[in-house]
């Protein structure tokens, strides 16, 4: 059982001893004994009971519950998912259509099958796309970081759902994640009768995957998603609270596998990263997950590819898991804290609060020390140390 709620405000105040990065003592060992993240869990267990007698309606129809009674479609894998929504659309050769300036290559690659264009878009600081002038716009969230906004189809390929009714886009994939081989799954969950109709017409009994594995992922999915949302929500709280930097919008669709993290613009992206990576907490660059794909950056591909590619770059991955103790937790944000404590961009969404902690610590050690020193604007006077 976690102890929460903590007041993150004030639990690490003070100062902290020197970096990983530089010598100094990390927050943990190396070879520390963590619980998995929800990205090592999103496969269903082998070991897990299976109905005996599931039949794919019975699956789609637990699917459709689990959403709110949405349109539903299961498919065996989501490269298969892509290509019947395409052609179900009538997607013609030559035509172009929107993906992010980073789609993964199963994206890509689902377009051009069709001998369609995918067109580059590029996306803001936090990781919106730009408005597309395309018949259809794919939209990826990785990991299920946030929620995506200017695209009609979304793409969470590597997650699962969020179970529960909400507003849904026209389209929305995610993936089953099955321990089924080259059969792993995906979910189409649609809002038009007729799309859905035309899909599940095109769909042949080779495009389904094992309805006994997707039914027993259904069934496994309400726990999941409930534990890893509290711990999702109790990381980004802390970040908030004890950092004081920026995290994207929660995702309503999808069930995130952790919490992204802003960069603030007056840290260099290397050292900060490294100052996080070497307390050696759970942490990854997202352009390590997912960069910026190679046309893109062609002549033809995204117009601000490079601005693009700096946005991206500003975000880390702070992975999050299901069965995190308070401990684990902790660790997720106290390498971040630790960081921007050191880099002088701790609070940077909080000057005034930043002002006061600059004085505390100024009050404390005196001038000259090595504590907390503000990098940005602050919204008053940093009074001076005795």
């Amino acid at each position: 059982m976690l102890n929460l709620p903590v007041d993150w405000g004030t639990l690490w105040l003070g100062g902290f001893c020197a970096v990983g990065a530089i010598g100094g003592l990390p927050i943990r060992d190396a070879d520390y004994a963590a619980h998995p993240p929800l990205d090592n869990l999103l496969t269903l267990p082998t070991d897990m009971m299976l109905p005996e007698d599931a039949t794919l309606e019975a699956a789609e129809k637990a699917w459709s519950d689990q959403l709110g009674s949405a349109l539903v479609v299961l498919i065996r894998d989501d490269y298969r998912a892509r290509r019947l929504l395409h052609e179900a659309v009538g997607i013609q050769a030559g035509e172009w259509v929107g993906v992010p300036a980073n789609a993964s290559r199963d994206l890509a690659e689902s377009v051009k099958h069709h001998k369609a264009l995918p067109r580059f878009l590029d996306f803001d600081a936090h990781l919106q796309l730009a408005p597309s002038d395309t018949r259809y716009t794919w939209a990826q969230a990785i990991r299920g970081l946030w929620q995506p906004q200017n695209a009609a189809w979304l793409d969470f390929a590597d997650t699962l759902p969020l179970p529960g009714a909400v507003e849904r886009s026209s389209v929305t994939l995610y993936g089953l994640h099955l321990p089924d081989g080259d059969r792993p799954g995906a979910l189409l969950v649609l809002t038009d009768p007729t799309l859905y109709e035309t899909i599940c017409a095109l769909r042949q009994p080779d495009d389904c995957p094992n309805p006994k594995l997707a039914l027993a992922q259904c069934k496994r999915l309400p726990q999941l998603a409930e534990q890893q949302s509290k711990n999702l929500a109790e990381v980004r709280r802390g970040v908030h609270e004890a950092a004081g930097l920026e995290t994207l919008q929660a995702n309503k669709l999808a069930l995130a596998t952790g919490v992204a993290v802003q960069i603030p613009a007056e840290s260099n992206v290397a050292t900060f990263y490294s100052y996080v990576e070497q307390e050696n907490t759970p942490v990854r660059w997202l352009p390590q997950i997912q960069p910026l794909h190679y046309a893109a950056l062609r002549a033809d591909g995204a117009p601000d590819h490079r601005g693009t590619g700096a946005n991206l770059a500003r975000w880390l991955y702070v992975p999050v898991g299901p069965d995190y103790t308070f401990e684990e937790i902790k660790h997720g944000v106290l390498g971040i804290v630790k960081s921007a404590e050191y880099l002088g961009v701790r609070w940077r969404t909080n000057p005034a609060y930043a002002a006061e902690y600059a004085a505390l610590m100024d009050q404390t050690y005196g001038a000259g020390h090595e504590a907390y020193r503000p990098l940005f604007a602050l919204d008053e006077t940093i009074p001076t140390g005795d």
